[in-house]
């Protein structure tokens, strides 16, 4: 019995020592050698995996270096790649993974010119055997008790837009806990990712896979809007000068029926933004703007925003000689260059011209803005349709805008508080409708220099507006403006005016002082005044020998 129990350890001793040369030493030389010889046969690019290790007793694997691409220029690769396996899995049903952990895993993201993307050719993979009308699976059982990525490095390069965009994110780390492809497991996910030019994602939340939903937090801290701006510049020729954005959202996904996505208690910050355009002249600049208590609902079509917060915006326009804006023409594109349109390829000849049926309306996206504020804008205003152009700076702007709505289900109220020129200043109040359109409004005007239409007297009368200042309180109605249907009642006074006679230099028409009080005008039916106040007039009138006037004169 001795000597059995002798030959029964032997043989489990030889048997343990056979076990652990198999899978520590023969096993992950082998499968090392079978992994290179696989990627040598199937990728386009060199591909190496420098070592395996496998320990059989606590079932841990690890590989390292693996590198697909040239040397130097590794698309895809990783540093360390550690797994370990679970005895469970061999009654559960499951491949049980207790964790997984990538080390300094790198990828590289290139589109080229023609679109091509550099993962997609790096192998050349047999085509499937499947037929294409055989429904999908089950997904394979997997569960993983944590996921980590440590040191990870993501390059992105796209070549096809004007300007080539490049980024990279160096320091990426990703964590996931209880990560499974069974129906109904959630896994816990947190994921930073930093940038070596400022930037950082930081994503915590639950992942399910089967269905694929999602909900946690999303954070971008100062972002560089200059890394993504040349797909905006395709689109609008608008120069970047300055721009960082970041935001914050708690978001929930399904993609179970639908695409069920809705982001809850969501912010934005641009600061600071600067835009000009291609000939290098301003557009505008801004010094701060922050949307918050926002929520966008993808299958209500819905976006609402809490609260709009915008401070010191800086921003030019002009209208040019041709009666067109200049944004205008800026968005117009380029002379002669084809639309959209013009782009389609006409009918082929011999085409049968039948019938279609008109496509039903889609359902229109609905924008709430519940509470907006600007504060200290600035526009600077250039008229050059005239002989002598005409500038004007309108700020500092403050302005406020409460219940908007894109579907205009209620009319929404407006304030805006302006300085005009120099020392002039605009005040206004009220409601606001969109559909059909009409406006009740408190204006107020100060210190308004009429100088302002010199410009515009001039071409029809030679006289020069040497000063006059306006001030009005009124109320404007507008009820319609297809046709126009504007009643504009109230009081106005005109300070200071004084005219003079450009070909006899001498005055024509000054006072003090006009008060216009019971002022009533209805667009296309009346002028009504109740009372004419003047205070020190002035009129020069004459009559020539030919029955003339010096008014004919001056026409």
């Amino acid at each position: 019995m001795y000597k059995g129990l002798t030959r029964a350890i032997g043989a489990l001793l030889a048997l343990l020592a056979l076990y652990s040369l198999l899978g520590f030493f023969i096993l992950p030389g082998v499968a090392l050698r079978i992994a290179n010889q696989q990627l040598a046969h199937y990728a386009t690019v060199p591909a190496h995996l420098q070592r395996a290790e496998f320990n059989p007793f606590s079932l841990e694997l690890t590989l390292w270096g693996l590198q697909i691409g040239e040397p130097g220029k590794e698309q895809v690769g990783f540093e360390k790649l550690y797994a370990n396996l679970s005895l469970d899995s061999l009654w559960t049903g499951a491949l049980h993974l207790d964790a997984l952990e990538l080390v300094k895993p790198r990828t590289e993201v290139l589109f080229a010119k023609d679109g091509t993307l550099n993962l997609a050719r790096l192998f050349q993979l047999p085509a499937s055997k499947s037929e294409p009308d055989t429904p999908p699976g089950d997904p394979f059982p997997l569960r993983i008790g944590s996921i980590k990525l440590e040191q990870g490095f993501v390059r992105f390069e796209d070549l096809r837009p004007s300007e080539p965009i490049e980024f990279l994110y160096d320091n990426l780390g990703l964590e996931l806990k209880n990560l499974s492809t069974l129906a109904n497991d959630n896994a816990d996910m947190t994921m930073v990712a930093n940038g070596p030019n400022g930037g950082r994602i930081d994503w915590q939340g639950t992942l399910s896979l089967a269905p694929i939903a999602s909900e946690g937090t999303l954070k971008v801290t100062d972002s560089k809007m200059k890394l993504f701006w040349p797909y905006v510049r395709d689109a609008v020729p608008l120069v970047l000068e300055d721009g960082k954005l970041s935001l914050s959202t708690h978001y929930r996904l399904n993609l179970a029926d639908k695409t069920e996505l809705r982001l809850e208690k969501a912010s934005v910050r641009v600061a600071p933004f600067a835009i000009k355009a291609p000939d290098g002249r301003p557009l505008a600049r801004l010094a701060n703007l922050e949307l918050s208590d926002a929520s966008v609902d993808l299958v209500k079509q819905q976006v609402t925003i809490g609260k709009v917060r915008s401070e010191k915006l800086e921003t030019w326009a002009a209208l040019e000689k041709d009666g067109q804006l200049d944004w205008q023409v800026l968005f117009a594109g380029e002379p002669g260059k084809p639309t959209p349109a013009e782009k389609a390829e006409p009918p082929t000849a011999g085409a049968s011209a039948a019938p279609q049926t008109p496509a039903a309306p889609s359902k229109p996206w609905q924008v709430l803005l519940n509470d907006v504020q600007l504060r200290n804008y600035r526009v600077h205003l250039a008229d050059r349709t005239q002989k002598e152009p005409v500038t004007l700076d309108v700020g500092p702007l403050n302005a406020d805008l409460k219940g908007f709505d894109s579907l205009n289900q209620k009319p929404f109220t407006v304030k805006f508080d302006t300085g005009i020129g120099k020392q002039g200043t605009l005040q206004g109040q009220g409601q606001v409708n969109l559909a059909p359109v009409w406006a009740k409004l408190d204006v107020g005007t100060r210190d308004i220099d009429l100088r302002l239409a010199q410009a515009y007297i001039s071409p029809f009368i030679l006289l020069e507006l040497r000063s006059g200042m306006l001030d009005s309180d009124l109320k404007v109605d507008l009820k319609s403006t297809s046709p126009l249907a504007l009643t504009v009642s109230g009081k106005a006074q005109v300070n200071q005016l004084h005219t003079l006679d450009t070909i006899k230099s001498r005055d024509f028409v000054k006072w003090q002082q006009v008060n216009l009080d019971g002022l009533t005008y209805v667009h296309g039916d009346a002028l009504s005044i109740d009372k004419v106040t003047l205070q020190q007039p002035y009129a020069r009138f004459i009559i020539n020998e030919d029955r003339t006037t010096n008014i004919n004169d001056l026409l």
